[in-house]
């Protein structure tokens, strides 16, 4: 129960923190872009993400869920679908599927919460991959599409991340790489977090057109967070547009 309490919690405030969003009509990806600085700067990216969540609106009627659960069943019959339910009246579709094509794997979410005496519901689709010189990355923006168009509709919000490691040696200042990596993107560090073995940038690039904004109001598009375990150990990276929502 305490994790789902959390799982709500955790996206309202992703929601919360991304009003204020701006994107252009232009299709672009920022993945590559993202992974092609890391191999510049010496480190191995292994995996990226890329989703987009919508509001799926109001439901007076408690067992709403399961006509949800009905129609993504007949609408994606391809995915694999799991129903869950909790005690404390919190509902959680979750479909997958492994996308031989493209050699991607497909995962569509919605969350379904109590709120003011309806059911508030939220879908989510993510799309996920390991780093290979293969992938069409033009065949997966058009699956991008047609997914928003087959669920939320509009023009969503596309939140991006790459992970990688800097071999099996630890950075020296992770302080020091996180900014030279904010500068490898030409960007202007707004906020950050330091500790021993931690560090977080939030930053903002001009190369890109999105941005959310700080609670200080301060335009971002960019955060780079960087992790040892301790001495010795290798330095994992994290890099998002326009912020890390993956565990980091």
């Amino acid at each position: 129960m305490k994790k789902w309490t959390l799982a709500i919690t955790a996206i309202l405030l992703f929601i919360w923190i991304t009003s204020g969003y701006a994107k252009t009509d232009d299709e672009t990806n920022e993945i590559p872009h993202i992974i092609d600085v890391l191999i510049k700067d010496g480190a191995k990216p292994d995996k990226w993400t890329m989703y987009f969540r919508g509001k799926l609106g109001f439901d007076s009627n408690g067992l709403g869920y399961l006509n949800q659960a009905e129609e993504l069943k007949r609408k994606w019959p391809e995915f694999n679908w799991v129903v869950k339910e909790d005690a404390a009246g919190h509902e959680k579709i979750s479909g997958q599927l492994q996308n031989e094509d493209l050699q991607v794997i497909e995962k569509i979410t919605v969350i379904t919460y109590p709120q003011k005496q309806q059911m508030q519901s939220y879908f989510i689709y993510a799309v996920e991959g390991l780093v290979n010189t293969n992938q069409n990355w033009k065949e997966i923006q058009t699956l991008l599409k047609n997914r928003t168009k087959d669920s939320i509709g509009g023009n969503p919000n596309i939140f991006s991340c790459v992970t990688g490691t800097y071999g099996d040696k630890m950075v020296g200042d992770l302080y020091f790489k996180a900014n030279e990596l904010v500068q490898s993107f030409s960007g202007i560090s707004v906020e950050g977090l330091k500790e021993e073995t931690f560090v977080s940038l939030s930053a903002y690039t001009e190369q890109w057109e999105q941005a959310i904004y700080t609670g200080h109001n301060q335009k971002m598009n960019l955060q780079v967070a960087l992790r040892t375990e301790g001495m010795g150990s290798k330095t994992t990276v994290t890099i998002g547009t326009p912020i890390i929502t993956s565990e980091y």
